[in-house]
């Protein structure tokens, strides 16, 4: 019983971050946006750097945590990606099997109805160093996925307007 005790708390985090935007604009249209990490110029926050967004494709994740262009860079590697479901998913880890630290964060696009999309934005954290406090500005990523929801809406219902 202390070995699953031991794991349960390991595993859980006090800074899982969740947030929910409505897009004025058709599913397919932000997820063009979304799955195009090589054109993530709405995001001054975070870039994907890969050869492509396809689950197993391993890459170079640039952070600003003010986004003002100074980047620290981790490793990641993309989860599971789907253009029917509308997600993009990416983990990065640090430690045997993410002992001290993994991160799952995930973009899930949903059609509320044929102009309007849900845009699901989470990082789920584990291991002992989120567990404790450490290892990432966590109040600052909260705040920036936000920023990141509407920077993406602001960006595809700018092109959807104009189109």
């Amino acid at each position: 019983m202390g070995l699953l005790l031991t794991i349960t708390l390991l595993s859980m985090s006090r800074y899982n971050i969740s947030h929910e935007t409505i897009i004025q604009a058709p599913v397919d249209r932000v997820w063009k946006e979304l799955i195009s990490i090589d054109d993530w110029s709405w995001n001054r926050w975070t870039k994907l750097k890969a050869e492509k967004p396809v689950e197993g494709v391993k890459g170079k994740l640039l952070a600003s945590y003010e986004g003002n262009e100074q980047w620290k860079e981790f490793d990641f590697q993309f989860g599971p990606i789907s253009e029917s479901e509308h997600i993009l998913t990416w983990v990065g880890s640090v430690g045997p099997k993410g002992c001290l630290f993994s991160g799952y964060h995930s973009m899930q696009l949903e059609p509320v109805n044929e102009s309007e999309t849900r845009l699901i934005h989470r990082e789920d954290f584990g291991g002992i160093l989120p567990k404790l406090g450490f290892g990432l500005p966590y109040k600052t990523l909260d705040r920036n996925y936000l920023l990141m929801n509407e920077s993406l809406k602001q960006c595809v219902e700018e092109k959807c307007q104009s189109k």
